[in-house]
């Protein structure tokens, strides 16, 4: 028997039989047959290594295969099956909520070794089992490529809108420069226009000033003249 390290064999909840070195013969020739169950039905060795294929690794610089244990399971087993996985559960931190990549591993692992439990005990429920078990896996699929595409687009949608935030605020702030300039030059105008209302009123108020004295001025003159023009007449 070969002792195997947990850090080269990952731990599952699928039941495997002892691992077996692979030779220069292939050691599938040694498993190829028929199972025999407790209630008499026989199972193809092939039909349950392709629902549930073995797992090969190397070790030590051999080769190594692991085929999938044919031992029909009890109900103490499928007690024990979900002790294990609650442990696994807590022992690999699988989140309890969400998305979770372990926890879906472990659930998948415990589905696996539910079809091989069912399939040793009746082959046709665990095909009917192998359907819906790559059925859900299709959907699960399904949903996580829609989950990703929907996250680069959010992802786009959000570098576009950042870059359009970077847009504005470039544009904005162009404008605020140029309303900085125009309200600089709206200020030279505005003190030309008073410079130029003060010129036209110091004018204004000069020529008033003129007119008023050459007024007064022409007013003296007729008083003058008007009353030379009565003395003459008075005179005479």
């Amino acid at each position: 028997m070969v002792e195997i390290p947990k850090s080269v064999l990952k731990p599952t909840l699928l039941r495997y039989e002892v691992p077996v070195a692979v030779g220069s013969t292939d050691p599938r020739k040694t498993r190829q047959g028929t199972l025999v169950t407790d209630g008499g039905e026989t199972v193809s060795r092939d039909v349950l290594d392709s629902i549930l294929p073995p797992r090969e690794f190397s070790h030590n610089n051999e080769n190594y295969i692991q085929y999938v244990s044919t031992t029909p399971s009890k109900r103490t087993d499928v007690i024990e099956l979900q002790k294990e996985l609650e442990q696994m559960l807590q022992q690999r931190k699988a989140r309890e909520k969400g998305i979770c990549p372990v926890r879906s591993e472990l659930y998948g692992q415990c589905f696996d070794e539910i079809i091989r439990q069912v399939t040793i005990d009746c082959s046709a429920r665990g095909l009917l089992l192998v359907r819906v078990r790559d059925e859900l896996r299709t959907t699960i699929a399904a949903y996580q490529a829609l989950y990703e595409s929907a996250i680069n687009w959010g992802m786009r949608k959000a570098s576009a809108v950042e870059q359009g935030k970077d847009e504005v605020e470039g544009e904005n702030q162009r404008l605020k420069d140029e309303k900085k300039i125009l309200e600089a030059k709206a200020a030279e105008l505005q003190s030309k226009i008073e410079a130029i209302e003060k010129r036209e009123e110091d004018y204004r108020s000069q020529k008033e000033k003129e007119h008023a004295d050459e007024t007064a001025f022409l007013k003296r003159q007729t008083a003058q003249l008007k009353a030379q023009l009565e003395q003459m007449l008075s005179s005479k």
